[in-house]
C-alpha cells in the first residue's frame, strides 16, 4: 500500500476517533473537595477546545440577611459571626463594609426577581500585596459561594473516546476518563485519584 494512502487512512481514523468537546463539559466548574485552608481549583472549558485553570480559595457557606447586615458563619469555631453592612448604590452595584473596609461588587448577569442579593457578584480583594478577582454567588436557600482566584493559566483540551486530556503550555494538566451526573463532573485520573468538580 502506498505510503500516502496509509497516511490518509490513519488521519481519517484519527479524525473519526476524536470527538468535539462534550456540550455538557463546556462551562465553569469548581472543586467540591478543598484543602483544610479552603484551597481548590476552578476550570472553565470552552467549546473551541480551550480552557482556563485557576487555583484559589473556594468557600461554600450559609448566609442570612438582617436589615442591612449580611451575616456569615464565624471564621473559627469559637469566634464571632462575620457581619458586613450592605449598601446599594444601584441595583447592579453592591458595597460590603466590614470593620471600616468597603468592597465593591458588580452584578454578573440579570437580576433575580426573587431578591436583589441573589445571583453572582464580581469584585476584587487585595491579598499579600496582590489584587485578586473575587466571585460571590448567593443562592436562594441561604447558601453562598466565595471564590478568590489566585492566578489563571490558559490551556487546551480534547476529548477522545470519553477521555479528557488537558494541557497547559504543552504540559499535561488534567487527564482521565470522565462522567457527569447530578451536576458533578468526575475525572478518573491515574493512581486511583478522582477529581470532583461542581458546575457553578
Amino acid at each position: 500500500m502506498p505510503m500516502r494512502m496509509l497516511l490518509l487512512i490513519l488521519l481519517t481514523l484519527s479524525s473519526a476517533m476524536a470527538q468535539p468537546p462534550s456540550p455538557r463539559l463546556v462551562g465553569r466548574w469548581r472543586s467540591i473537595e478543598t484543602s483544610k485552608g479552603g484551597i481548590g481549583a476552578v476550570y472553565q472549558f470552552r467549546a473551541d477546545g480551550t480552557f482556563d485553570f485557576s487555583p484559589g480559595a473556594i468557600v461554600d457557606m450559609p448566609y442570612r440577611v438582617e436589615g442591612d447586615q449580611l451575616i456569615f458563619p464565624p471564621e473559627t469555631t469559637t469566634g464571632p459571626e462575620m457581619k458586613s453592612t450592605v449598601a446599594w448604590p444601584s441595583n447592579d452595584v453592591m458595597l460590603m463594609s466590614m470593620q471600616g473596609h468597603a468592597e465593591e461588587y458588580k452584578r454578573r448577569g440579570a437580576a433575580d426577581p426573587r431578591g436583589r442579593l441573589l445571583g453572582e457578584w464580581l469584585g476584587s480583594r487585595e491579598m499579600d500585596g496582590h489584587r485578586m478577582p473575587v466571585q460571590m454567588v448567593f443562592y436562594p436557600a441561604g447558601r453562598s459561594l466565595l471564590v478568590i482566584l489566585f492566578t489563571t493559566q490558559a490551556g487546551r483540551y480534547s476529548v477522545t473516546n470519553g477521555r479528557l486530556v488537558g494541557e497547559i503550555g504543552r504540559r499535561p494538566a488534567l487527564e482521565g476518563t470522565f462522567d457527569i451526573a447530578n451536576g458533578v463532573l468526575s475525572i478518573y485520573r491515574s493512581g486511583g485519584r478522582i477529581t470532583k468538580l461542581a458546575r457553578y
